[in-house]
């Protein structure tokens, strides 16, 4: 929890969002992704006052709280904030090769004068590993595919299809079901048990005709219709 909290942290500096540790798995973990938007990690881009999946106007930047965010859940903010830890720690060194002592921080925003990740091209972030400044090398990318594209001007959660998508391969979405949403996914459908559906009501159909037919005439011979 300590390292989605460090990790939200960051994006609260290096964006001005309000960025929350995200949604936790519960217990026990609960696995589903839920639908693909704001809250789920898609990228949005806030313009002045509102928010976008996918932006081509020319109001961005007009304002000092335009930016690109994210809002991923809290797993994936503690993986992102401990593989910055694993991967970047390695990496600190200055621009002449040296070893350097790695500074303390409490949010991304402590670490914009070091200078020991430069020498990588790198940025450098705030790890809770110890609250030190490490080297960015952990990113999001959406798994999602390359033919779904969010909406133009459009809030998060709408999607298109390219018009440009070469059809490479099939299109996918979210392969994880809840197992509370009430539907069942098969890959293939069996014509067996729809025609011995279609068989047995056809028969109980014409055995359910000519009963009525046979009682209908004993009543009658009884007098009774």
């Amino acid at each position: 929890k300590k390292h989605a909290s460090m990790e939200a942290a960051n994006e609260r500096s290096r964006t001005g969002f309000n960025i929350q540790s995200g949604e936790q798995l519960g217990t026990p973990p609960n696995y589903y992704v839920s639908i693909y938007s704001m809250s789920y990690g898609q990228p949005f881009a806030q313009v002045g006052d509102k928010v976008y999946g996918n932006y081509n106007g020319e109001d961005y930047g007009k304002k000092s709280t335009d930016a690109i965010g994210i809002q991923p859940r809290m797993l994936e903010l503690a993986l992102r904030n401990m593989l910055h830890d694993f991967l970047g720690r390695g990496a600190m060194i200055d621009e002449d090769g040296n070893e350097v002592e790695a500074v303390s921080c409490k949010k991304a925003s402590d670490c914009a004068e070091v200078g020991y990740c430069a020498a990588y091209g790198d940025s450098a972030t705030c790890s809770a590993n110890n609250n030190v400044c490490v080297c960015t090398r952990a990113h999001f990318h959406q798994a999602v595919d390359e033919a779904f594209v969010p909406a133009v001007n459009k809030q998060p959660g709408f999607f298109e299809i390219d018009a440009n998508d070469a059809g490479i391969s099939a299109m996918y979405t979210e392969p994880y079901w809840s197992n509370d949403v009430g539907v069942s996914l098969f890959r293939y459908s069996n014509k067996r048990p729809g025609l011995l559906t279609l068989g047995a009501g056809a028969i109980v159909g014409v055995v359910s005709f000519f009963a009525t037919i046979v009682v209908k005439i004993s009543m009658k011979k009884q007098k009774l219709y």
